[in-house]
């Protein structure tokens, strides 16, 4: 927009504060100056005329509406829509560089223009605020013997901190030595309602307490060379544990096993896989036991092997 009749007098800030009415005026890039222009004569004195830069054309259109024959301080605006005319050759020499990150100053003022939503009372506290860590929740110790358990805390814990809002999650760090588990709530409101409310109860016959996360301290404890090794071999021992097999078997009542009464002073077979060649050798042994198997496979009806009720089981 191109400006007459400006006070002689005036000054920059003043000349931004009026043209503001009628939108965000354009920063240069580079300086980050606002792009306006008193002109001066040659002696260096404002002749009372001046060039405005906005960042939306809809807001040249508003100008010269709002402004024209407007006054300011005694003096009558006019205002018109800036026409720009080459004097002399044009010198690609004297054309000012763009510096690097040019197009992404002119995003940035851009976003001014955005819609914004109102921010509510409270919107301004930080992330952090909405994680509470709670300690003393277990023992590194407990999952040992029952891994399972990991599962059931974390659901009681996420049962009972609903109660507070809305929970986007639960973490359990089964590694540290104060029982650490950390519930993260949509807002912070809700997660101080939590803390209030959880620290110094009992669970599981463990009084908790409960904290604001600092936002910096992280509580997963990793795990050794050796004591992923020593977790390895107790996985393996149970996996290879007879007794641990036995005991899953019998406690379905209807197992084939279960049915099955040997006679006085007989252990059960040991399995084996032996190669195909053994197997008419090893069911003559069995036979001789009054353990024989049949070629197809099929139990034997030797009154030994009959359950409680004196039928073959199958």
């Amino acid at each position: 927009i191109y400006f007459a009749g400006l006070p002689p007098d005036i000054t920059k800030d003043e000349f931004v504060q009026v043209m503001s009415k009628c939108g965000i005026i354009m920063r240069d890039p580079q300086t980050e100056e606002h792009k306006i222009k008193l002109y001066k004569d040659k002696e260096g004195n404002l002749k009372g005329d001046g060039l405005c830069c906005y960042l939306k054309r809809e807001s040249v259109q508003l100008a010269l509406r709002l402004l024209d024959e407007a006054e300011i301080r005694g003096y009558k605006l006019h205002v018109e829509v800036a026409k720009f005319r080459l004097k002399g050759e044009y010198d690609a020499s004297k054309k000012k560089k763009k510096c690097k990150d040019y197009k992404k100053k002119l995003l940035q003022q851009q976003k001014q223009l955005d819609w914004r939503p109102e921010k509510k009372d409270g919107a301004t506290r930080m992330r952090h605020e909405r994680i509470v860590i709670i300690r003393n929740m277990f023992h590194p110790k407990d999952f040992e013997e029952d891994p399972l358990v990991l599962n059931e805390i974390r659901e009681d814990l996420r049962t009972e901190c609903e109660k507070f809002g809305q929970v986007k999650k639960v973490l359990i760090f089964d590694r540290h030595p104060d029982g650490v588990a950390s519930v993260s709530f949509k807002e912070a409101t809700e997660a101080d309602l939590c803390k209030l409310t959880l620290n110094g109860r009992w669970f599981g016959g463990r009084q908790l307490s409960a904290e604001t996360w600092d936002g910096v301290t992280d509580y997963q404890v990793e795990e050794t060379a050796r004591e992923r090794e020593e977790r390895l071999k107790v996985w393996e021992s149970f996996l290879g544990d007879p007794d641990a097999k036995e005991q899953q078997t019998t406690s379905d009542s209807d197992s084939a096993s279960s049915s099955v009464n040997l006679p006085e002073g007989k252990q059960p077979p040991e399995v084996n896989v032996k190669p195909k060649e053994d197997a008419n050798d090893e069911a003559h042994k069995k036979e001789n036991n009054g353990e024989g198997i049949k070629e197809d496979g099929a139990p034997s009806t030797d009154s030994s092997l009959a359950g409680s009720d004196g039928e073959a089981d199958t």
